[in-house]
């Protein structure tokens, strides 16, 4: 690059000195040239000066004068008309030649012109005329030319002045024009030193350049043939150029063997032939082509055994002078592409693995869950029924073990959940003060079981509602005091909330005095499957996951999580977490009454009776207008008659879906600004695009509280509810708190039945049939409102099953075995609960 200036600014130096002597030599030609006709103009004077024409003035003159007396006589007139005619015409030559402008400007001089011209004027018609009257005029003609001597002599006089001064000024003019001559030649001299001084330098700077050049070609040339991927060159046509050794290696093909050749006939496959004619023409006519400057591209080429492999392709068009080339840089990905399919096998092999580890914990899930839930419900059923106390001894020993079994499955399949990334929950507002005074007084009980008390110290601030994730923060802090009080017998354990200054960080610490943590085991105890020697664990039984699981829930909070011990003095587990202060005005109002509320006019699109009527009745209870529709039919029917601030529609409705109903709805603008929110009991990411993707402005999963309830018409209306937002406890628990006792007991007992007389059909039919499918859709409806997951994925997979499939009573019975332990406690209070057992366990059923 610096070698290129240098030559350009050499060039330009050049080019400006070469004018510049190109013009001296103009100029010198020009005063040369000056010269030369000053000198003419010099000489020219000489044969014409001024003085020299006076002088033949009075030589006419006083030749006419002789004449004039001899012609008295009569005699040699004709002489004497054509001595005056030559007299007459020098007088004019005087009076009108440009070049004695310079005397007539003289006043005085001009004034005797004039007065010689009158005279001859005068004489001259009478010259003209006849002789009688020439010979009588001479006498009088006489008299006037001895008037003319005086003036003529006058005329001589001021000549000779004048030519001396006119002499000098062309003496000065020439002299003035020669010494500039000469400055210019000398200028033009050493104008021409000074360029062959430069040619010189130019010279030694070219030669110089010129071997750099050769270095830098060389350098180049070292570099391409040593370069590990193949470089090859070629022109318009598509000739080799250049064939470096890389290229000889991955091709096959010496230099000399190829250059000359057409690139197309060597190393590019048939079937791209066409492709690269008419990449390489497109480019020509237009300067765009599919690969040219277009960076790398992966194509095929072949080797000189015939061998198609792949390659990658940069082709950058350079200008070699006036020619246009092609510099191709490629690179033999053959291993590359080997290394990418092995790495694909091996994340195939690893996603299988993981299908593979999913389905065995699918597998746990069901078929250790189900018969113990099952057999949980057994155990719940004979409790009630009278028998003796050792039958009842043998019966809570079953039922310790079988919680203590299931809880190690559900620590199992947390653990798993939580490793794959499941997301959690999404922060809500919520009064930590209120939910860390609440698990407290839960868990006294638990303590003094142990011998232990239990303490909680908070450091927040008066108003202590934040955003957050309450429920997994409760998970964290139940798992921490679990251990704590496990751990310690007959000691204390203290819980410590603070808010930490000028931050939105929250510090929880677990603090108790028990017998402490080896320091040798303090790094590994949030491993997975990590259980302590005696000495802390006490032959505490446990898989070894709860802390893991723990750790990997305030991960996924954005939290982190320690623990300090001193063996013998106790141990204290922290953990840290971001819950931003939020005013309890702007998202609790505890205080405030459904009279305050303003209503709200909602719709309700849902075929689920109980679904429907759930919603129905948590939305009344805010004050607020509810419609119902049964379908997507009706749900766009009831839109274009009434304004709505919110619909809640369900997706999988028979008939005209969710999605189709919402198309119709945007499609024909018939709630225009109006949100609708999409209820669904599919909780899968894709499911939840899909629903997202065709407009719905949320997604609320079933079963919905009534604090998602109440925020989502708070978020989309502007609508405060007077609902707190921490409310806890089972679906069941809200569904039974939402509609009263005896309502829900009413449903719950249908629901039963329904499900009974669903298995019976489907226990009595050899296929799945449409009509099985649409009870199971209804069915899996009302089981995730009550949180009845088992039995709701059943149906779901009833509902989805293929015509004609053969129905899966097995699963069912197992599934609705698990609702029933679920079910048990909430309808054995129930008057009309004659019979229940048989509802969960017809006659003749396994269980």
């Amino acid at each position: 690059m610096n070698s290129k200036r240098a030559t350009a600014r050499t060039r330009l130096v050049l080019t400006l000195t070469i004018a510049f002597l190109v013009g001296l030599g103009t100029l010198s030609l020009g005063l040369g040239r000056l010269v030369l006709d000053e000198l003419d103009t010099v000489g020219g004077k000489a044969s014409e000066r001024l003085t020299w024409n006076l002088a033949q003035v009075q030589f006419s003159h006083i030749k006419m004068t002789e004449i004039a007396y001899r012609a008295k006589e009569g005699e040699n007139l004709n002489v004497f008309r054509l001595e005056f005619a030559k007299y007459y015409n020098r007088v004019a030559t005087l009076h009108d030649y440009p070049m004695f402008d310079e005397v007539r400007a003289d006043g005085i001089v001009a004034e005797k012109f004039i007065r010689i011209q009158n005279r001859l004027d005068y004489f001259a018609p009478i010259v003209a005329g006849p002789d009688r009257d020439l010979v009588k005029s001479l006498p009088e003609l006489i008299i006037k030319f001895q008037q003319n001597d005086s003036d003529i002599r006058d005329l001589i006089r001021y000549g000779l002045q004048m030519e001396t001064l006119l002499g000098a000024e062309s003496k000065q003019r020439v002299s003035l024009t020669i010494r500039r001559l000469g400055r210019v030649l000398l200028t033009l001299v050493a104008a021409l030193a000074m360029t062959a001084i430069m040619i010189q330098r130019l010279f030694h700077h070219s030669q110089g350049l010129i071997a750099e050049n050769r270095a830098t070609a060389e350098r180049l040339r070292v570099i391409v043939d040593s370069s590990l991927e193949a470089i090859v060159s070629v022109d318009v046509s598509g000739r080799i150029l250049s064939f470096n050794s890389a290229a000889e290696k991955t091709f096959g093909y010496l230099c000399k063997d190829v250059v000359g050749r057409r690139l197309m006939d060597v190393i590019i496959p048939e079937h791209l032939h066409q492709f690269s004619e008419d990449n390489t023409a497109s480019f020509l006519k237009t300067g765009d082509g599919e690969l040219i400057n277009k960076g790398r591209t992966r194509v095929e080429a072949k080797r000189k055994s015939g061998e198609i492999f792949p390659i990658e392709l940069n082709v950058t068009a350079s200008q070699d002078g006036d020619d246009l080339v092609f510099v191709c840089f490629i690179r033999d990905i053959t291993s590359r592409i080997e290394g990418e399919k092995a790495l694909r096998c091996a994340r195939d092999d690893a996603q299988a693995g993981e299908r593979a580890k999913d389905k065995l914990l699918t597998v746990l899930s069901h078929e250790i869950r189900t018969p113990l839930n099952g057999i949980m419900g057994s155990i719940e059923l004979l409790e009630t029924a009278d028998t003796r106390s050792q039958e009842q001894q043998y019966l809570r020993a079953m039922r310790q073990s079988g919680e203590l079994l299931l809880h190690h499955v559900d620590e199992v399949l947390e653990m798993s959940r939580l490793e794959s990334a499941a997301e959690l929950e999404r922060s809500e507002p919520f009064d930590l003060q209120e939910m860390l005074a609440g698990l407290i007084d839960g868990l006294h009980p638990t303590a003094q079981s142990g011998g232990n008390l239990i303490r909680l110290r908070c450091r927040l601030p008066e108003d202590a509602h934040c955003i957050g994730n309450s429920k997994s923060i409760r998970k964290v802090l139940q798992r921490l005091i679990g251990n704590a009080l496990k751990f310690t017998e007959r000691g204390e354990v203290t819980i410590e909330v603070e808010r930490l200054a000028h931050s939105d960080a929250v510090e929880f610490r677990v603090c108790d005095t028990g017998e402490g943590i080896a320091a040798d085991d303090l790094e590994r105890i949030f491993d997975d499957f990590v259980t302590l020697d005696a000495s802390y664990s006490r032959q505490q039984e446990g898989t070894g996951l709860g802390l893991s699981i723990t750790r990997l829930i305030v991960e996924q909070m954005g939290g982190e999580i320690g623990v300090e011990s001193e063996p013998g003095e106790g141990s204290m587990f922290w953990f840290t977490l971001s819950l931003p202060l939020v005013s309890s005005r702007q998202n609790q109002h505890p205080k405030m009454s459904i009279d305050d509320v303003a209503a709200r006019r909602i719709l309700v699109v849902e075929d689920n009776d109980i679904n429907r009527m759930l919603l129905e009745e948590m939305l009344l209870r805010q004050g607020h207008r509810v419609r119902c529709a049964t379908g997507g039919a009706e749900g766009v029917e009831a839109v274009q008659h009434e304004r709505y601030d919110l619909i809640l529609m369900d997706i999988s409705m028979p008939g005209l879906d969710g999605i189709e109903a919402l198309g119709q709805i945007r499609s024909r603008k018939l709630a225009e600004g109006v949100e609708i929110i999409a209820l669904t009991a599919h909780g899968a990411g894709d499911d939840q695009r899909r629903i997202l993707d065709a407009g719905f402005t949320e997604i609320l999963i079933k079963p919905v509280t009534l604090a998602k309830l109440a925020l989502a018409i708070d978020r989309y209306t502007g609508q405060k509810t007077p609902i707190k937002m921490n409310h806890e406890g089972s679906d069941i628990q809200q569904f039974i708190e939402a509609l009263g006792n005896e309502k829900a007991q009413g449903y719950l007992n249908a629901l039963c039945r329904d499900v009974a007389q669903f298995r019976q059909d489907l226990g009595a039919s050899e296929q799945v049939s449409q009509s099985h499918q649409r009870e199971a859709h209804r069915l899996a409806g009302s089981a995730a409102v009550l949180g009845l997951t088992a039995l709701r994925t059943c149906l779901q997979e009833i509902e989805a099953a293929a015509a004609g499939s053969v129905p899966p009573s097995d699963a069912l019975a197992d599934a609705w075995g698990e609702a029933g332990v679920i079910l048990g406690p909430y309808l054995v209070s129930s008057p009309v609960n004659a019979g229940i057992s048989q509802a969960f366990f017809p006659p003749g059923s396994s269980a």
